[in-house]
């Protein structure tokens, strides 16, 4: 049977110090040798070193004062990245405009590609179109679920994403997990 991971359900509210004081199904526990080779990965490999570090600081410099938006901004400088790839679905093209154009204000290149590019929906296309523009960095925006997966795994760039798509909650799809009333009618009722 594979290793239960259910970080969700764990008490802390951070990984403890003492793995003896750790649930059963704590990863901690179950994939020590994992989680020590993945740990090793941040220092073997300095593509990996690099965004996380320059992840870490912008989440610090930006906690709670900056948006998205402003992080990626940042990220994206401090990387030294200045070839931009977006990833759009054809219902966020204005919101994608505006984006490209706050973008491009500060000194980015960036490459768009629609959803529909070729007569339909083609996230494999969206990446094979931003791979041979040579993007450094992809952004996901409103890519339907699954076209999202797709795309990312054909991805050659590193990707993140900026909009989720949610038609029913403006894209933020997170509501119905914080809303009783969207979250009750969500559980499966015998």
């Amino acid at each position: 049977m594979k290793n239960e991971v259910k970080c969700a359900y764990c008490p802390a509210e951070f990984c403890e110090d003492e793995v003896a004081k750790t649930p059963d199904f704590c990863p901690r526990r179950s994939l020590p040798d994992e989680l020590k080779q993945a740990k090793a990965i941040y220092r073997s490999d300095p593509v990996v070193k690099r965004i996380a570090d320059v992840a870490g600081k912008v989440e610090t410099e930006g906690y709670r004062i900056w948006p998205r938006v402003q992080e990626l901004i940042e990220f994206s400088k401090r990387m030294g990245f200045s070839n931009l790839g977006i990833a759009f679905c054809i219902g966020l093209k204005e919101e994608t405009l505006t984006l490209c154009k706050i973008l491009e204000s500060h000194g980015f290149t960036t490459r768009s590609v629609c959803c529909s590019i070729d007569g339909g929906c083609n996230p494999v296309g969206q990446a094979t179109v931003l791979n041979s523009a040579g993007t450094e960095l992809n952004i996901i925006m409103g890519l339907c679920i699954g076209h999202d997966v797709l795309f990312t795994r054909f991805s050659e760039a590193p990707v993140t994403t900026l909009v989720v798509k949610d038609r029913v909650t403006c894209h933020n799809s997170v509501g119905p997990l914080v809303n009783r009333y969207w979250r009750d009618s969500l559980f499966k009722k015998d």
